[in-house]
């Protein structure tokens, strides 16, 4: 069995299309793992097929899952300062999606912003992955004390709750964050409500360049003029206005009106 027919064997047996991924990258991890199994493309498929716990360990080597709380500090400082400002004064409450959440930094992250803002009880927060095992870390909210070192210790007290050794983000501060799995490259925009702020950070750079276009486009298509994207600071956006966006510092794009922007792609 060759590679390209050991990936459409997977996507018909997970569901991943890893046809979207950077195929080099992709395929190194994939013979890495194999080589450790020391089995062959298609036994391995044969394994997915019959053992569950396979394919979902699998899935958990393919999508790598790297968070942490504040990452891009100015960011943040920014998203405070003057996106959630600006969106506060356009709509009664915000509606954020933070996709490919991993284990939960990010939505929290976010959930504390918006708290120290005042506007915690107006916002939701929709946080996905692909990952179920990620996402039911994320729900228990469960952290060690190095994953919160950097924190400020006034935020730490005030949104964590420390028992026997670990860090457990408080229940009143979780309630506006809902976390659900979603595939990315999948039709996705009638699973996701009206939303004013989408954060996908460094997952563009693992997708040919085609389905982030793709993916662009869509997230540009579900915010309103006015709302905001957010990718990871090494995800640059080229020619932004094509997908009706505007660059305002790099990795925060602004959605123009329809009437400035470029035409979108098809």
């Amino acid at each position: 069995m060759t590679y390209q027919e050991f990936i459409q064997r997977v996507h018909l047996i997970t569901g991943l299309d890893l046809e979207s991924y950077k195929e080099r990258q992709m395929e190194r991890r994939i013979r890495q793992l194999l080589q450790r199994k020391q089995i062959d493309f298609k036994s391995f498929c044969e394994e997915l097929i019959c053992n569950e716990a396979a394919k979902d360990d699998f899935l958990k080597y393919l999508t790598i899952n790297t968070s942490g709380f504040f990452r891009d500090e100015h960011i943040y400082a920014y998203l405070a300062d003057k996106v959630i400002k600006d969106l506060l004064r356009e709509h009664d409450r915000i509606n954020i999606w933070s996709a490919g959440c991993s284990t939960g930094e990010e939505p929290y992250t976010l959930s504390m912003v918006l708290h120290e803002q005042g506007a915690g009880r107006y916002s939701k927060i929709l946080a996905t992955d692909i990952d179920s095992g990620v996402l039911e870390k994320a729900g228990k909210g469960c952290y060690q004390p190095r994953q919160l070192e950097k924190m400020a210790p006034g935020l730490k007290k005030k949104y964590f709750e420390y028992i026997d050794g670990s860090y457990y983000f408080r229940d009143r501060y979780k309630q506006i964050v809902n976390f659900r799995q979603l595939n990315l490259l999948k039709e996705f925009s009638k699973h996701v409500g009206p939303l004013q702020l989408i954060l996908c950070r460094n997952v563009f750079i693992y997708f040919k360049t085609e389905v982030q276009e793709k993916l662009i486009s869509s997230f540009s298509g579900l915010l309103p003029a006015g709302g905001y994207l957010v990718t990871g600071c090494t995800e640059m956006i080229n020619q932004p206005r094509q997908f009706g966006l505007e660059r305002k510092i790099p990795a925060v794009y602004r959605k123009m009106p329809a009437t400035l922007a470029s035409p979108s792609l098809s």
